[in-house]
């Protein structure tokens, strides 16, 4: 998938299929039932002990043995969901895989999102082994389940991070006063550096006009993401090399 951001500068997304996908619910499972294997270990013999007390705790054993059944329940309803909206659209199981889920538009995926699509997981394991979800992800061009596509999410393959091109040295001289855009540019969050490092990586590739224009936007965007006060300079390329070049030191 190739998604063009506001700032004009490609992300590119690999869907996976179902190997990647199996590979990822395979370790989850195990996980999961390592978990319920643990917790029946100590809740059993637990609730034999109130048993054993005599009559009265009978009672309280079985309540206690109900409570922890109920909790791990819940642990295998809300161990994706959690997971997916709380570690950046991954579970233990799709962190290992290398596989993240997103928002078709190669955003993180939200809250909801990730209720939405775990929900219909219900949907997608009819009538068993996830025929249907496993039928929507060969047929689907972003390889989505039915899960997905309600929730407007992609499973794509989760490639590390390159180490960004910065510059060593400005090519020009400063200006800005660097020491006041370095205050400035901290505000900047990783996401926000994104288009900057994207247009800086890909510059020599762009035509002349193509290149200045999309220069501008990317500063634009930068100085209005760190409530930058000043005019930008002439050359907009030149206060994305600083914006860069201040954040690297």
């Amino acid at each position: 998938i190739r998604i063009d951001t506001p700032e004009s500068v490609d992300l590119a997304l690999e869907p996976v299929g179902l190997g990647s996908r199996f590979l990822a619910a395979l370790i989850d499972a195990a996980i999961q039932y390592a978990v319920l294997f643990a917790v029946l270990l100590v809740a059993l013999p637990s609730a034999a002990l109130w048993t054993d007390l005599g009559e009265g705790f009978d009672l309280i054993g079985s309540a206690f043995l109900a409570i922890l059944l109920l909790a791990v329940a819940l642990l295998f309803f809300l161990y994706k969901m959690l997971f997916e909206a709380l570690w950046n659209g991954q579970t233990i199981g799709k962190r290992v895989a290398g596989i993240r889920v997103v928002q078709v538009s190669g955003m993180p995926v939200t809250f909801l999102q990730a209720v939405i699509r775990n929900l219909l997981r219900i949907v997608d394991y009819l009538p068993g082994y996830y025929l249907i979800g496993a039928i929507c992800v060969l047929a689907t061009g972003r390889r989505q389940r039915l899960g997905d596509l309600a929730a407007g999410t992609v499973v794509v393959r989760d490639r590390p991070a390159e180490a960004p091109e910065v510059p060593k040295a400005l090519s020009h001289p400063p200006q800005t006063d660097l020491n006041k855009l370095r205050e400035y540019a901290l505000r900047l969050r990783e996401e926000d550096l994104a288009p900057a490092r994207g247009f800086w990586q890909r510059r020599h590739q762009l035509h002349v006009s193509a290149r200045s224009r999309v220069a501008e936007q990317v500063a634009r965007g930068l100085a209005a993401r760190m409530g930058w006060p000043d005019p930008l300079p002439p050359v907009p390329e030149d206060f994305i090399e600083e914006v860069l070049y201040v954040r690297a030191r």
